[in-house]
C-alpha cells in the first residue's frame, strides 16, 4: 500500500515513461594524432577515427555531427587548393559530404578553417552503427587536424546521439 514517488537506486529517474525527443546516449571521438593528410584524388578513410552507437529501438533517430579542423595548402603545385571530406557509416553510406575550395595568391600559402556536416535520420535498427570520416584532396593538400596538433584541442570530431522517437 505504497503511494506516491518511489525511491529510484543505481542513478535512475523513477519515471514511468518518457516523451520523445529526449537524448538517450551521445557517443564522441575524435582524431587522435596532430593531423591527417592527403594528396590523393581518390577517398581514404581518415585512419584514426571512428564513432559506434548501437540505437536501443528501431523507432529511435540518430543524429550525428562531425565539426571538421581542416588546411587547405597549395603544396607548391596548385593556387586553387581543393579537398572533400564524407561522413559515412559502416555500410558505406554517405550521409553527408561537403566540398573546400580557396583561392590563394601563390601555391606555397595555406588557409585553415573549420565546417560541420550534420545528418538525422531514423537507421530502422538495433544493430550497432559506426560513423567515419573519409576525405580527398582535388588539388594541393588537404590536412584535417588532430587531438595532438600544439594550436588545437579536439578539432575534428565526431558525435552520436540517440534520440528517442
Amino acid at each position: 500500500n505504497v503511494t506516491g514517488t518511489l525511491a529510484t537506486g543505481n542513478g535512475g529517474t523513477g519515471a514511468t515513461s518518457f516523451t520523445s525527443g529526449k537524448v538517450l546516449q551521445v557517443q564522441q571521438g575524435h582524431i587522435t594524432s596532430s593531423f591527417e593528410s592527403t594528396t590523393s584524388s581518390s577517398f581514404a578513410d581518415v585512419s584514426n577515427l571512428s564513432v559506434a552507437i548501437t540505437p536501443a529501438s528501431t523507432s529511435n533517430y540518430i543524429y550525428v555531427r562531425a565539426d571538421i579542423a581542416y588546411q587547405l595548402y597549395g603544396n607548391s603545385s596548385s593556387v586553387y587548393p581543393e579537398g572533400e571530406v564524407r561522413l559515412l557509416d559502416n555500410s558505406d553510406t554517405v550521409h553527408a559530404a561537403t566540398q573546400v575550395l580557396q583561392y590563394m595568391s601563390s601555391n606555397t600559402e595555406y588557409e585553415q578553417s573549420g565546417t560541420t556536416l550534420v545528418r538525422y535520420y531514423n537507421p530502422n535498427t538495433t544493430s550497432q552503427i559506426t560513423y567515419n570520416l573519409n576525405f580527398k584532396a582535388g588539388s594541393g593538400r588537404f590536412v584535417l587536424y588532430g587531438d595532438g596538433h600544439s594550436a588545437f584541442t579536439k578539432p575534428t570530431v565526431i558525435t552520436a546521439m540517440e534520440i528517442s522517437a
